[in-house]
């Protein structure tokens, strides 16, 4: 619920920027309308563009925006609930807590995009897959093919899956089964999105030391948050601290015997003296006489330790993907949002590892405060990568009956249009127009200075005002030459 509450804070103040205006553009057209959009270049997002439907028939930034931010409580009771299972009920609601107060998180659960579904769905993949029934890999291997519909690339958590199920006994080969079946469901978006790759990551570049920084920034709080940037450093440096001291403590403790709750019930029977501790994290053990946070256990017959699942999950889809855009760039901080909830699972760790209740709470009210900051400017009126709301009132304010526009390229209509009042005004350019607004990228590429439509635009008109730039669209109007100008 503390989640849910955090994220609708100010979900409504950001304006779209132009990636939200083609989900609410997408989820508004007709039928006849998003098939062809989805046949040009959007089929990976065909699912989400089709469960927004419903939510962007209220109009309006809550309404759109509220399936992400519902993603985010859902992703934060399974991260509570996987620490639960896997170490103890203390350690399950502080990864919940710590997932809820990431500025990233309430950044993209405030976002009309997937990114916070597919974290969603990512969770409860991996709550199944840490359960004991063979059943549940037919559930598995339905949210995998789920996880791929919503988001390609968030298949990169498989390979950490890969390393919880072959520690377990007798589950490969179950596994691999239900990967085989959610390949089959996700063939034919793998190979219509195969055909789209240029249109859709064409804008990626290989990335190097300082897009893995970047996503240290976006954790948080995003390049804006880092305008001042003593609090942000100090919210990450302390998160990475909680996360190393829960690799370092689980690692310690597993390799002292200490066991789960879990292993705990499978062996009540067994020789030699093991610490008991309580629900609540902490029982002195018969023989060590100390206070033992119950983090990780030795992993036993078929049961994974905390650090053994939340390690391989934070750290494999991120190297995986800079990997691989070495020769195919794949790689943006925000399409390895799934894999922050391992982080969560650590840094809860981290914190249950300062043993003492105080201790605890106390750092934890440091990490909060010190995303104070970060929060505010994340919900700021122009926090996004574009203002479209501003951009779209001072084309209101500007323009004059009569007035066409040109989209350079024609898609453009899609990043600009959600507030489309003053943009449904304009006509489209003919033989009569005396003054056009061009609509275009803020840096245009010689493909586009290419386009026949661009070129007898700067022939037949001159450049006539200052230039709007909101992120990475801009609007320029232009008035038709009389023959002292030629």
């Amino acid at each position: 619920m503390l989640s849910l509450v955090l994220v609708l804070w100010g979900i409504g103040t950001p304006s779209f920027w132009r990636d939200e205006s083609v989900s609410v553009m997408a989820a508004t057209m007709s039928f006849d309308e998003l098939w062809r959009l989805l046949d040009d270049i959007d089929t990976v997002h065909a699912l989400y563009y089709l469960l927004l439907r419903p939510f962007a028939a209220f109009g309006g930034e809550f309404a759109v925006r509220l399936p992400s931010a519902l993603a985010v409580a859902g992703a934060t009771f399974g991260i509570a609930a996987i620490g639960r299972k896997l170490a103890t009920p203390q350690v399950g609601l502080l990864a919940g807590l710590v997932y809820a107060v990431l500025p990233m998180i309430s950044r993209y659960g405030q976002e009309t995009r997937s990114y916070a579904l597919v974290s969603a769905v990512a969770v409860a993949a991996t709550w199944v897959l840490l359960g004991e029934r063979r059943s549940r890999y037919a559930g598995y291997g339905l949210l995998v093919a789920l996880l791929g519909w919503f988001h390609l690339y968030a298949l990169l958590l498989l390979p950490a899956h890969a390393v919880v199920v072959l520690r377990r006994r007798g589950e490969t080969v179950p596994w691999l089964a239900s990967l085989a079946g959610a390949g089959v469901l996700l063939a034919p978006l793998a190979v219509i999105a195969s055909g789209q790759r240029e249109e859709q990551l064409f804008w990626l570049k290989v990335p190097g030391l300082p897009e893995l920084g970047q996503l240290g920034v976006d954790i948080a709080g995003g390049d804006e948050a880092w305008a001042s940037p003593l609090l942000p450093a100090l919210f990450l440096a302390l998160l990475i601290a909680l996360v190393l001291l829960g690799i370092w403590h689980g690692t310690r403790l597993r390799r002292r015997g200490v066991l789960t709750a879990g292993d705990r019930r499978e062996g009540a029977g067994a020789a030699g003296h093991r610490e008991d501790l309580t629900a609540g994290g902490r029982r002195e053990g018969a023989r060590a006489g100390g206070h033992r946070e119950d983090l990780t256990a030795g992993e036993g017959p078929g049961r994974p330790s905390l650090v053994g699942v939340a390690v391989p999950w934070a750290v494999l889809p991120v190297v995986l993907s800079l990997l691989i855009s070495q020769i195919h760039p794949v790689y943006s901080p925000r399409y390895v949002l799934f894999a922050v909830p391992g982080l969560a699972l650590l840094a809860g760790a981290g914190l249950a590892a300062l043993r003492r209740t105080p201790a605890t709470w106390t750092v934890l009210a440091v990490l909060v405060a010190f995303s104070v900051s970060a929060h505010l400017v994340v919900r700021g009126p122009a926090n996004r990568p574009d203002d479209l709301r501003t951009l779209a009132a001072e084309l209101s304010a500007q323009e004059r009956p009569g007035d066409a526009v040109l989209y350079v390229p024609e898609r453009f209509r899609l990043f600009v249009a959600v507030y489309g009042e003053p943009y449904r005004r304009l006509s489209a350019l003919g033989p009569g127009s005396d003054r056009v607004w061009l609509v275009s990228r803020r840096i245009r590429g010689p493909e586009w200075e290419e386009d026949p439509r661009l070129k007898e635009l700067k022939r037949d008109f001159r450049k006539a005002g200052q230039t709007r730039i909101s992120g990475a669209v801009r609007i320029t109007l232009y008035t038709r030459r009389i023959p002292s100008d030629a």
